[in-house]
């Protein structure tokens, strides 16, 4: 077990483990030492142990109580990542690249400026990066992300009327894939459950456990079962009310029955 304090980046929302390092409670503004410069951020997590095995190779720790230069440092770099979303814009514009900028960050001593952005196909930006350079007079990191970040970055409601839960609660993004919206008998061709990234929702991988346990205890649409009236063919069923609507006398009639009822196999 290894003793950690949960945290989130100002700038960031994701929760983040670091070393368990001085007496800190809950909602303490914190300053996160980093390879990359120092991170302001806050605990909302207070000590605790964990699993080696949940927590990543390599941690950072808390370097102190942020002071209220580290929280004055982090409003003017907010300020100046705002006041630079223009001129960042123009610079991509110049340089003639299809590129749409997502965030501008710095850590509390600005020795760097992380520049998110999205792009459909592979950017050449090695003069992007000199005319940034000369713009910000620091080091630049130009990070590519995915529709999923992106949407994570800027939130929004989903289709069941919440927050998004990539930039809520979520961490890292589950795989979901088309195989979830079979388990789950959903059309594959409707749309309905694309995320505002456009890709799979997130959320078609929480219950998908539950389907595919419950799939096991059930014949396949189409199979050939055995009922009180004679044999039929599988045509729906209800995972929830555990029944199977059953066609019988080739389609002509369709009952529905309990799923102890049938017998299949």
């Amino acid at each position: 077990m290894t003793e950690v304090i949960g945290v989130r980046y100002a700038d960031d929302k994701d929760l983040v483990y670091v070393e368990a390092t001085g007496n800190y409670q809950k909602d303490d503004l914190v300053v996160i030492a980093q390879k990359k410069g120092n991170r302001l951020a806050k605990v909302v997590l207070e000590r605790r142990n964990l699993e080696a095995s949940k927590l990543p190779a390599e941690m950072n720790a808390i370097l102190r109580k942020a002071s209220n230069k580290d929280v004055q440092a982090f409003s003017a770099n907010e300020q100046l990542a705002k006041d630079s979303y223009a001129k960042v814009r123009q610079l991509i514009n110049q340089n003639g690249l299809e590129m749409k900028v997502v965030s501008i960050q710095f850590p509390l001593d600005r020795q760097h400026v992380l520049i998110s952005f999205t792009a459909d196909k592979r950017v050449d930006f090695r003069q992007l990066l000199k005319d940034l350079a000369g713009l910000f007079k620091t080091r630049i990191e130009l990070r590519q992300i995915s529709s999923r970040e992106e949407a994570k970055v800027y939130g929004g409601l989903g289709p069941c009327g919440r927050p998004l839960c990539c930039s809520t609660f979520l961490g890292d993004f589950p795989p979901v894939s088309i195989k979830m919206l079979k388990n789950q008998h959903l059309s594959l061709n409707s749309g309905k459950y694309n995320g505002l990234c456009g890709r799979l929702m997130c959320c078609l991988s929480f219950e998908d456990d539950f389907y595919r346990e419950a799939k096991e205890r059930f014949p396949d649409y189409g199979s050939q079962v055995r009922t009180q009236e004679g044999e039929g063919q599988v045509i729906g069923f209800d995972v929830f009310a555990e029944t199977i609507r059953v066609s019988l006398n080739q389609g002509h009639r369709q009952l529905t029955y309990a799923l102890e009822e049938i017998e299949y196999g």
